[in-house]
């Protein structure tokens, strides 16, 4: 099991393993939880996946077992920018124009955690690894990218969970319905101690 960070500039070496990450989140959010997402052959994504979005993917050779994307808040492509804000600006139907109890941010140290995700079929013991190597792919990404905070929005269970690992996690906004799940935004910063001990650990 290893994790692997994909951008668009390393796409020569990583351009398959995208694919995969893309075929996951459709069996993750399209086929188990039918959400409602643009999809083609198997493939889910959106209009936040540009060259500005960054993608850690956790994996056994091209199996995606788990998975997220960041994108920062400053990101603009045509009329989109990120997941939150477009929300709390009114473009996404299904998410709510409250979804934040603050004027969504566009700061450059600030960046917005999205499709996060955790292959179902998985014992509860591989899940937990799993969460594991992606907790330490947001600490990375903190590090390399100077990022300060993390936004996100997950159903409330995910969250709990994150509240188990080495993740700060706070509330944002209030709590909504959609897809079928309880769900809230979320402040997340990583501790500084962790980050260290994986700096050592590298």
């Amino acid at each position: 099991m290893q994790s692997t960070e994909i951008t668009f500039d390393n796409f020569a070496e990583t351009g398959g393993l995208f694919t995969e990450m893309l075929r996951a989140r459709y069996r993750h959010f399209v086929q188990l939880r039918r959400w409602n997402l643009p999809n083609v052959r198997g493939l889910e994504f959106d209009q936040y996946d540009t060259p500005e979005s960054i993608y850690c993917t956790v994996h056994e050779g091209k199996t995606v077992l788990g998975g997220f994307r960041v994108t920062p808040t400053t990101a603009q492509c045509m009329t989109t920018s990120y997941m939150l804000r477009d929300a709390q600006l009114g473009l996404l139907p299904g998410l709510p124009s409250n979804v934040l109890d603050h004027a969504a941010p566009q700061d450059a140290a600030i960046w917005e955690v999205s499709r996060f995700f955790v292959e179902d079929t998985l014992s509860a013991r591989d899940r937990m690894h799993v969460r594991g190597h992606l907790e330490r792919g947001l600490s990375r990404l903190a590090q390399e990218w100077k990022i300060n905070a993390f936004l996100c929005i997950t159903s409330v269970t995910a969250a709990l969970l994150m509240r188990r690992a080495r993740l700060s996690i706070t509330s944002a906004g209030p709590r909504f319905e959609a897809g079928g799940e309880t769900c809230q935004a979320y402040h997340l910063t990583v501790d500084a101690k962790s980050q260290r001990s994986d700096a050592d650990a590298a």
